[in-house]
């Protein structure tokens, strides 16, 4: 038995029939309560007297009762309950979306999406309280064999459990079996990737020219997608060069200042010539802010030009590599490690209390990104074995047009 208090509802995780343990959300003010009425309702169940609950017990038992669909006793003032219909997965994918907590979650996006898969392999029509260890388990084998990395199956596994975790709080299932699959292992996928600043240019010159300077926020700044995407000129002090992020605005939740270096600057200047009356965002395309969709495409496709010009092959490099690119920068230039986490984002994981009294003043973040150079040695993408073979040591990963400078990228399996 256990009382859980979430966020002022109690609630009592208990098993009245010793046949599976059963969450119920009690109408109380306090713990003491709640414990008081768990009590009641257990004695009541185990002994099949209800008359001596009160009010509150009462009503607590028969919401259990309906919503298991059994039979509620004479005591409690009821006729036989028809079963509750049910839950699907589609259903419940819907109870789920239009839960508070995931109605305004960041992350709602990322979730729609892993539940496409899901569907896909149980079947909008599979009841819910049917998936147990060893579908799941059969899930993520058969996404490994897609051709799924093994941190997206986590993911879509961690979408079904909060799936779950949502459903146990409204009552309509009793146990999360997600809990009881291990997550995949990510060594098996790990990436280490560094672009040249030959290679950049290259790669932003089959791109879009509405693209292109989000490419080079990326390059200079170190921001994420997500932030770049969603970065408007509110957010935006070209006088003092900085970038200011709210907590809402970051994955971490934290205050974060992103010093504009002034390649940056005249970037932002350049974008900042068109405006549109009523829209903030920054990057635009015809007028409105870039969708996520049409922002994918992008760079993918201006890697598969370059592969058909020969001058790519796999593993191409990503987007997200441009933020991997900024930290080895700085990390080379000899930026202070501290500054560099803050501008990364970083800085609240594995603090010391003596490093979270300590203030970096605007001054310190603009004098590092000044100071932070850029060419740090050739393309270089590390990626460790999977089902397609990475290339060794190919000639050239990306060459200028002219020929005079190549770019070497070592396509390498980390050795154990």
């Amino acid at each position: 038995m256990a009382i859980k208090n979430r966020k002022g509802i109690f609630y009592t995780y208990f098993d009245p029939f010793k046949t599976g343990q059963i969450g119920l959300k009690l109408d109380v003010k306090t713990k003491s309560e709640a414990k008081q009425i768990e009590g009641m309702i257990l004695r009541a169940c185990r002994t099949g007297n209800y008359s001596g609950l009160d009010g509150a017990g009462r009503e607590a038992c028969i919401r259990m009762f309906g919503s298991k669909g059994w039979e509620c006793p004479p005591e409690l003032g009821g006729a036989l309950r028809r079963p509750t219909e049910e839950l699907t997965l589609w259903k419940a994918w819907s109870l789920f979306l239009k839960y508070p907590e995931i109605r305004t979650s960041k992350a709602r996006e990322r979730h729609e999406a892993a539940i496409i898969h899901l569907v896909q392999h149980f079947g909008r029509e599979q009841l819910i309280k049917s998936i147990w260890v060893p579908d799941l388990k059969v899930y993520q084998s058969e996404r490994l064999d897609e051709g799924a990395a093994p941190a997206t199956v986590n993911w879509e596994m961690a979408t079904l459990s909060r799936l779950f975790g949502v459903l146990i709080e409204m009552q309509a299932v009793d146990v999360n079996p997600v809990r009881l699959v291990k997550r995949l292992s990510v060594k098996a996928s790990e990436r280490q990737a560094y672009l040249s600043m030959g290679d950049v240019p290259l790669i932003a010159g089959k791109c879009p020219d509405w693209f292109q300077p989000m490419i080079w926020a990326a390059y200079y700044s170190g921001m994420r997608r997500g932030e770049i995407l969603e970065l408007t000129w509110s957010q935006v002090n070209m006088r003092d060069r900085m970038i200011t992020l709210k907590p809402t605005d970051t994955k971490e939740g934290h205050w974060k200042r992103i010093p504009i270096r002034r390649e940056l600057g005249a970037i932002l200047e350049e974008v900042g010539r068109v405006r549109i009356l009523g829209v903030d965002h920054v990057f635009l395309l015809n007028g409105k802010p870039v969708d996520k969709e049409t922002f994918k495409n992008c760079w993918p496709r201006a890697c598969e030009k370059l592969e058909k010009a020969e001058l790519l092959k796999e593993p191409w490099p990503r987007f997200h590599d441009l933020r991997h690119t900024w930290k080895t920068n700085a990390r080379r230039s000899g930026m202070d490690p501290e500054i560099r986490e803050a501008i990364l984002g970083h800085s609240e994981r594995g603090k010391s209390v003596i490093e979270r009294y300590g203030r970096i003043s605007d001054q310190e973040l603009l004098n590092a990104i000044d100071s932070m150079t850029f060419d740090h040695g050739e393309t270089e993408i590390f990626v460790a074995s999977g089902k397609k073979p990475p290339l060794k040591n190919s000639e050239h990963f990306l060459n200028n047009e002219g020929g005079k400078r190549k770019s070497g990228c070592r396509h390498a399996t980390p050795t154990s």
